[in-house]
């Protein structure tokens, strides 16, 4: 009676990887690859999370320095805004046929000094009205009472004529057309950005912009505002 054979791999699976192990491990150009690629990956993943992260806004204008009038008549110009980050928005107290926009813009400019609202000092809100020839102080005043702007953070601001229209035109604005954007200002008085007041997302882009520019210490240190329990540099 024929007794059935089992044929056995002359070398089990593990011992063939245990084999190939040891003689990689004997070949120096093996230890060489190994030591490189200890040395590269760091300096890879380095590189490529510095892609990843936000890129700071170029320079896309400047703003002239100025002194305008806020809506409690004091002064309000390139002496306070100069090393604070601000958000510049553009207005008329007679909006017609532009005031649906105009409120939407001003409603989103709320929203932004509500999120803001850690950061104290180290930011400004700065709506210029774009009609100088009417719009006066106690008029800029009704506005901002309306939108509830708090003193000292937003400010509404008009002056004289020509002072005004040469501060819009440092921002591209068309005189007597209240503006559906809001502009990013750091505190070198360089320009570094526009966005959509009615896209959700350009606000979000907005405020994640505010917060790099603080981050790269584009303003004086800011102090936190009584009440707030987030550290200055914070957006929410």
């Amino acid at each position: 009676m024929l007794t059935p054979q089992v044929l056995v791999s002359p070398r089990a699976p593990g011992a063939r990887v245990q084999a190939l192990a040891s003689a990689l491990a004997a070949q120096p150009l093996f230890w060489s690859a190994v030591i490189v690629a200890m040395f590269t990956w760091p300096i890879l993943r380095s590189i490529r999370a510095e892609r990843d992260l936000p890129q700071e806004r170029p320079v896309i204008g400047t703003v002239r320095t100025f002194t305008l009038r806020d809506q409690n008549g004091e002064e309000l110009g390139t002496a306070e805004l100069r090393g604070r980050i601000w958000v510049a928005s553009f207005t008329a107290v007679e909006c017609e046929p532009m005031c649906a926009q105009s409120q939407r813009v001003m409603t989103t400019m709320a929203e932004v000094r509500h999120r803001t609202r850690n950061l104290g000092d180290a930011i400004r809100l700065v709506t210029f009205t774009v009609d100088p020839d009417h719009d006066t102080p106690a008029q800029m005043l009704e506005l901002s009472a309306a939108h509830r702007a708090r003193s000292g953070v937003w400010r509404f601001v008009s002056g004289p004529a020509l002072q005004v229209r040469d501060v819009l035109r440092d921002f591209h604005v068309v005189e007597s057309t209240p503006q559906t954007r809001l502009v990013l200002v750091d505190g070198d008085m360089a320009i570094r950005g526009y966005y959509d007041a009615d896209d959700e997302a350009a606000v979000r882009l907005l405020l994640r912009d505010v917060g790099l520019l603080l981050s790269l210490g584009r303003e004086r240190p800011g102090t936190v505002v009584p009440g707030d329990t987030h550290v200055p540099g914070s957006v929410n």
